[in-house]
């Protein structure tokens, strides 16, 4: 037999092997998975980032830039529920100020749609709760941008809903 042909033979033989040893290790499922799961978690790992920060939101009250205006009858009720948000740590973001359309029944918390808009969100969740017995919160129309601060990150509109509670 010519040694070149014998090499030939051994390299195809192996070959052959090697093409059955991978289809029949590679045929389980789990092994196929492993392959394609391993591009799957990678783009899984990347919005991970961006997700994981909304879950560790913390509502804050602290520090919040928060406007108030007055959708009731009665005098001086956004001033006082201001001076009430202050007391407990939020910040004036503008005078507080009658409400474009009076009156409003129902109050409702605006938040900003910006950068922040998630922690936005969360803050004034935070704020109905605790202040307003869980009224409605919304983005911010943008009906409302050219009336309150630049600033305000949350804007509380008290309805008449509320001023029966006072």
């Amino acid at each position: 037999m010519n040694p070149g042909v014998a090499r030939l033979a051994i390299v195809v033989a192996l070959v052959i092997g090697g093409v059955a040893l991978l289809a029949n290790g590679f045929s389980d499922g789990e092994s196929v998975a492993a392959p394609g799961g391993s591009p799957s978690p990678s783009p899984s790992e990347s919005p991970s980032p961006s997700r994981s920060p909304q879950p560790s939101l913390v509502p804050n009250q602290d520090g919040v830039l928060v406007q108030v205006l007055n959708g009731t009858s009665t005098a001086g009720y956004a001033g006082d529920f201001q001076i009430l948000l202050e007391d407990e740590g939020y910040l004036r973001a503008g005078e507080p100020a009658d409400a474009p359309d009076k009156p409003v029944l129902d109050s409702i918390v605006y938040f900003r749609r910006d950068d922040n808009r998630a922690q936005n969100r969360a803050d004034a969740r935070l704020l109905s709760e605790t202040y307003l017995g869980d009224v409605p919160v919304m983005p911010m129309p943008q009906s409302l941008e050219d009336v309150v601060a630049e600033s305000a990150d949350v804007v509380v509109v008290l309805g008449e809903d509320q001023a029966g509670e006072a």
